[in-house]
């Protein structure tokens, strides 16, 4: 009997709606994330059979408080964090300046325990060749002496060689002698010689600040500055005085005294049958004519010229190349 009545409420319409409403809300709580079913089967130590519900929906004052509980352990995470990375940032720069300061004093102990080296003697063996197909035409040697009382010498050859010998027998000599001091080389003679024709001489009158220049009997005096150099002692004076330091210098060849503006063109490696330089390429030019005169100087070796190649005014081209180079040092 009471079975039949509890069939007959189910199968009512009202209880029927009122199931439907229930389960309606069931449904919406589950899909808006209201609240959590789960199975206590899958718990840890669980007893009973029971579904368990727990809801995410807070009230907004327990809200307002999670949010603010966040807030400050948020802000004492990151104030820890930023204590932490000022720590970090201090210590790299007290290590950074403590390592710039060793380096310095390292530098400062190098350099008082680094002697000057100079060279007391150099010779330097070239290949003479020219412009039209690069074929040698001749050999070349420069010797730079240094004695004890600080007179240094410098002499140059250029000899023809092969079929070139046939028409051009003559040497060319130039030679130039001085003092070396602490500003570096400080001529008094030059003399360019070629062959019984051609023979230019220049002295240096440092004491009058003149200099005397002969061309076959025939004397001219100019003015001279300080730094001064003939064309044989400058390119030594590279030893002393590298050549970014000054790039304008007052030569004279013998006969005239002018100044020689020289541009930095780059570093270059300069290779050789023998060996390979690291060079700094140097050049004096005219924009006016093709003149123009090229220095590759070594810098593993004080700035010795390794190429020396010159350009006439009708284009044509001398170049010197180093084959060998003998140097030896000589404390101060």
């Amino acid at each position: 009997m009471a079975f039949n009545v509890i069939k007959k409420l189910l199968k009512s319409n009202h209880v029927k709606f009122l199931l439907a409403i229930f389960v309606s809300i069931l449904i919406h709580l589950f899909l808006l994330g209201g609240i959590d079913i789960y199975n206590p089967f899958f718990l840890k130590n669980s007893d009973n059979l029971n579904i368990v519900i727990e809801s995410h929906l807070e009230s907004p004052i327990k809200n307002e408080e999670v949010i603010k509980k966040k807030k400050v352990l948020n802000h004492k995470k990151n104030r820890q964090i930023d204590n932490g990375s000022n720590a970090i940032k201090d210590k790299l720069t007290k290590d950074f300046n403590q390592n710039i300061q060793n380096n310095d004093l390292n530098e400062t102990i190098q350099s008082s325990e680094k002697k000057d080296i100079q060279y007391k003697r150099v010779v330097i063996d070239y290949d003479v060749r020219r412009s039209l197909d690069s074929s040698p035409v001749g050999a070349a040697k420069t010797s730079y002496l240094l004695d004890q009382d600080n007179h240094y010498s410098i002499k140059n050859e250029v000899e023809a060689k092969g079929f070139v010998s046939l028409f051009y027998w003559n040497k060319l000599l130039q030679t130039s002698d001085g003092l070396v001091t602490e500003d570096g080389l400080k001529p008094i003679n030059y003399r360019y010689q070629f062959g019984s024709k051609i023979d230019n001489l220049a002295t240096f009158d440092w004491d009058g600040k003149k200099i005397i220049t002969s061309i076959s009997g025939k004397v001219n005096e100019f003015d001279i500055l300080e730094g001064s150099q003939d064309m044989l002692s400058f390119m030594y004076q590279f030893m002393f005085e590298p050549p970014l330091t000054k790039m304008k210098i007052y030569i004279t060849n013998g006969k005239n005294y002018k100044p020689y503006d020289y541009a930095y063109i780059a570093d270059e490696v300069v290779e050789t049958e023998t060996d390979k330089f690291l060079t700094l390429h140097i050049a004096k030019f005219n924009y006016n004519n093709e003149e123009r005169i090229d220095l590759w100087l070594a810098k593993d070796y004080k700035y010795l010229p390794v190429r020396i190649r010159k350009t006439e005014k009708d284009g044509s081209i001398l170049d010197q190349s180093v084959k060998k180079i003998e140097t030896e040092s000589r404390e101060p």
